[in-house]
């Protein structure tokens, strides 16, 4: 019973920081981001209802990139107040150890790390494409033809076939210089056809390639035949519309999405060092939330003496240290100095570690 008791106490304070920091942390966000542009809403006339909108699509992106820190305020502020009110001595004089006294919070910032990942595969991904196409509407100009069209386009097409095209013209159903690359049915095999044209139009549910050459190659890749047809009718079952032509960004994918593209990319010989660090973040900034309870809970026991106004610094610096480590691994990674892996987790292992060793100075003492 005194467990549960105890458990209960020190959830519900974490929890009341953590969400008071959270909540601050997003209107300093919103509210700095809309002194910067509010200029250009007023310049091109956007309507209030439009703008309100913008900044809602916006919180998503916002809580999954700021929450780690909220988290670590939340553990400084719980640890510290329980310190300071000399509740962590009679918690010690009772015969509770703080690995115990801290078990309730660790397992709070595994379960904030879990519930920041589900809502960055389903909440982030659609907000951030519509606060996208809001962006482009109003201060870039483009209407739905302008955002529906994309240079330098690449899929991987439900039959498992790739399509490349210079343009694609999703509004009108058109391409420029398409090519359809056909694998044979064995997996093994290679490329069995591609099909390099002029243009392209999707006229009647299906898509006709104009000015052809069509290439053939045996199971080893060794071009086999070469035939030039005027017009064809070309093997893609997608409509125009069914095309991810709004150009995503690694932040509006899902991590199947992700991975899909990446496996599209190295399919065809591009090389996918960003994106594969990207993947990796996607798993590795929603464990920051754990990694950081590790480091700040040791931390507010040694900080709580010297006031909470210490406390919140160091809470805020070691955030944005943080925060500048995933920034230097994720340039380190994209540039294919590190692996992906080691560029996205190295922070996490570097916080972690040094949060295991302070919690086990701590308790000794």
């Amino acid at each position: 019973m005194l467990g549960r008791t105890l458990d209960r106490y020190i959830v519900r304070g974490f929890l009341r920081y953590y969400l008071y920091a959270l909540l601050a942390f997003i209107t300093i966000y919103l509210v700095v981001n809309f002194i910067e542009s509010v200029g250009g809403f007023m310049e091109r006339g956007t309507d209030v209802g439009t703008v309100a909108r913008y900044y809602m699509l916006m919180v998503p992106f916002v809580i999954k990139w700021i929450n780690p820190i909220a988290v670590l305020l939340g553990v400084l502020f719980c640890i510290s107040i329980l310190s300071k009110s000399s509740e962590i001595t009679a918690m010690k004089a009772g015969g509770i150890s703080l690995y115990r006294v801290f078990a309730p919070l660790i397992l709070m910032g595994a379960l904030i790390g879990g519930l920041v990942w589900v809502w960055g595969e389903t909440v982030v991904p659609p907000a951030n494409e519509e606060m996208i196409a809001i962006k482009k509407w109003v201060f870039d100009r483009m209407d739905q033809e302008a955002r529906m069209k994309t240079n330098d386009y690449s899929a991987n097409l439900r039959n498992d076939n790739l399509l490349y095209a210079g343009t694609l013209d999703a509004y009108n159903g058109r391409m420029s210089r398409p090519s359809l690359i056909i694998f044979h049915d064995d997996d093994a095999a290679g490329v069995a056809r591609r099909i390099d044209a002029v243009a392209a139009e999707y006229i009647d549910g299906e898509w006709i390639f104009y000015d052809n050459e069509v290439r053939t190659f045996d199971p080893a890749g060794v071009q086999v035949g070469l035939e030039k047809i005027d017009e064809m009718t070309v093997p893609i079952e997608e409509a125009p519309d069914e095309f991810g032509v709004l150009s995503k960004t690694p932040e509006d994918m899902t991590y199947a999405e992700l991975e899909d593209y990446i496996e599209l990319l190295e399919r065809s010989g591009k090389e996918a060092h960003k994106e594969r660090v990207e993947l990796e973040l996607k798993i590795s900034v929603p464990l920051a939330n754990l990694i950081v309870v590790l480091l700040g809970a040791p931390l507010a026991i040694r900080t709580s003496r010297s006031g909470t106004a210490l406390g919140f610094g160091v809470a805020v610096l070691l955030g944005f240290v943080l925060w500048g480590f995933i920034a230097m691994g994720r340039a380190l990674g994209q540039s294919g100095v590190m692996s992906p892996f080691w560029a996205a987790y190295t922070p996490n292992i570097l916080f972690g570690v040094a949060g295991i060793i302070l919690i086990w100075r701590v308790n000794r003492t």
